[in-house]
């Protein structure tokens, strides 16, 4: 489920480019740097493998740590969407990700007695919840439509034009593929980390004419280069010590131990012809695979010229479908539901949403880290290199981020903005004082979060009071938010594949859609989300549905 979150990073600029419509030249430039990133780690795999055993050993729990709040900090700022309101969202996703069983105690924390919520909550809902639902409800501009028009004549040509402004971005490309690979040899992190922190390091260092966050080019480059060149990295602590990088290594250690290879430190002197035929392989797979979705990109892209207002149920459905086929229950959907309000209310403030996402990744990073750094090291870990090294850069990414007017002063709608603060006032405070009542040693992170939520909110207050008042950008409008609602409340009443054909026939109708073609349209939707279900979870009852239809349809 991880992988979301990589993606959501690219989505940030990625989508507003598609909406400009140059949604081949992001695919471009993705597919370009991807190609780049995974062959580059390929070849730094294959060059520290005689300088991996120390590179490795020299990192710990304390420099996960700070690394963590390093990245934290650096995606807050990210889209100049104001300092502290990403850091009370990302505190919120830290907090979120303290729900469930504690990792030293077992203690439960904020489930409030329910069993469901003892594993904690689910990626799939809050991703689809916090970016697809709130920008599918967005009324779209002007602009918008024009953008379809364009993607209907995407050609080979527009791809190559965003593969080649890859390498106008060599920097970029550069420096986020040396952090995915960075990353990719801390094994845990795994590749969230390098990718939200080449972005935040892209859009603080990189002049761009579209900002970031609204279609910079850059902005697709960075994390796409960070995610696959993080691959070459991992394999290093995958086949030197057994520990798996990322969780496609802990695929591949598992498919090793199949044939029986035995991963670990004696490879470096054993089998070091594995290792390379391994990197070899990385680059072989990338130059081979990338040429290929050249030729079929232009056809994927056009695909996006399809009417946007009837494109929004099935967008929909399809978000809430792999929510709840990944866990199917009653909590799934009220996770949803909160996770729809969160992320309408932060688009309509125009808060950062990226900063709950690594919160929510990172959350149970920090705090692991903190409790070994804590009672392995105590003050002393302070003393080791590297954490001095990435406190360092931590204070001086906190200190460029306070010299910036623009960061500590965003221009945001003024009424939504203290709206929403107040909100997770109120949510942080209930937060600290519900930690007050766990065992201590259960308590210390969540009690920590919360105050520093607490910190950060009222730091918005403050910095509001003294802001300058002026034009205040518009407001974003939302439409079907109450179909929406109506769909989520039908669920758990009519089940997935009903509710869903009656919220895509109620919306397309609402569009003026002809019956015939909301049949035809709602009618397959219906059959394709019976079908998945029947592959997922072999029921019975659907399958004979499907087969009577298909009888019905066609006489087979």
């Amino acid at each position: 489920m991880r992988q979301f979150c990589d993606d959501v990073a690219t989505v940030l600029d990625g989508y507003p480019l598609a909406r400009m419509g140059r949604a081949g030249e992001a695919l471009g430039a993705s597919l370009s740097a991807s190609a780049i990133g995974g062959v580059f780690g390929a070849l730094a795999f294959a060059a520290s493998i005689p300088i991996a055993r120390p590179l490795i050993t020299s990192f710990g729990p304390p420099e996960f740590f700070v690394l963590a709040l390093l990245g934290l900090t650096m995606v807050s700022v990210l889209s100049r969407k104001g300092l502290f309101q990403g850091l009370t969202v990302g505190a919120f996703g830290m907090l979120a990700a303290m729900i469930g069983l504690d990792v030293e105690t077992a203690a439960s924390r904020f489930t409030f007695g329910s069993l469901a919520l003892v594993d904690g909550l689910d990626i799939t809902a809050i991703v689809a919840g916090l970016f697809v639902v709130p920008e599918m409800l967005a009324v779209w501009k002007s602009d918008d439509l024009d953008s379809h028009r364009l993607a209907a004549h995407t050609t080979l040509r527009d791809v190559l034009r965003g593969s080649m402004e890859t390498f106008r971005h060599m920097r970029v490309l550069i420096q986020s593929t040396l952090y995915g690979i960075g990353v990719g040899l801390m094994p845990g992190l795994g590749s969230s980390v390098a990718v939200w922190l080449s972005y935040a390091y892209a859009a603080r260092h990189t002049k761009s004419e579209i900002p970031f966050g609204s279609g910079a080019i850059a902005g697709v480059i960075a994390p796409e280069a960070a995610n696959n060149s993080k691959e070459g990295g991992a394999m290093v602590p995958t086949l030197f010590f057994g520990i798996p990088g990322s969780s496609s290594m802990a695929i591949m250690l598992a498919a090793l131990s199949l044939v029986g290879v035995q991963v670990g430190p004696n490879l470096l002197d054993e089998d070091i012809g594995l290792s390379i035929a391994l990197a070899v392989t990385i680059v072989m797979a990338n130059l081979i695979a990338i040429p290929i979705f050249f030729l079929v990109v232009p056809m994927i892209v056009r695909l996006s010229a399809i009417n946007r207002d009837a494109i929004v149920p099935f967008a929909i459905a399809a978000a809430v479908s792999a929510a709840l086929i990944y866990d199917p229950t009653g909590i799934t959907i009220i996770q949803l539901a909160i996770a729809s309000a969160v992320g309408i209310l932060l688009k309509r403030a125009d808060w950062p949403r990226a900063p709950f996402i690594l919160g929510f990744v990172m959350g149970p990073i920090v705090e692991i880290s903190f409790i070994q750094t804590s009672a392995i090291w105590g003050w002393a870990a302070l003393a080791r290199p590297f954490t001095l090294l990435l406190s360092a850069a931590l204070i001086v990414a906190l200190v460029r981020a306070f010299r910036d007017k623009g960061t500590l002063f965003p221009v945001l709608p003024r009424r939504q903005n203290i709206a929403l603060t107040a909100l997770f006032l109120l949510v942080f405070a209930a937060a600290g004082l519900t930690s007050l009542w766990l065992p201590e040693r259960a308590s210390n992170v969540p009690t920590m979060i919360a105050g520093f939520g607490l910190f950060a909110a009222t730091a918005i207050l403050a910095l509001q009071s003294r802001a300058q008042t002026g034009h205040e950008p518009t407001v974003e409008r939302f439409e079907n938010v109450g179909s929406y609602c109506a769909y989520i409340a039908a669920l758990p009443l009519f089940g997935l594949p009903a509710a869903t054909a009656m919220f895509a026939a109620f919306v397309l109708k609402n569009i003026g859609v002809r019956p015939a073609k909301i049949l035809l349209a709602v009618g397959l939707f219906f059959v394709i989300q019976l079908t998945i279900l029947v592959a997922v979870f072999d029921l019975t009852a659907e399958r004979e549905l499907i087969g009577w239809l298909l009888h019905a349809l066609i006489g087979v």
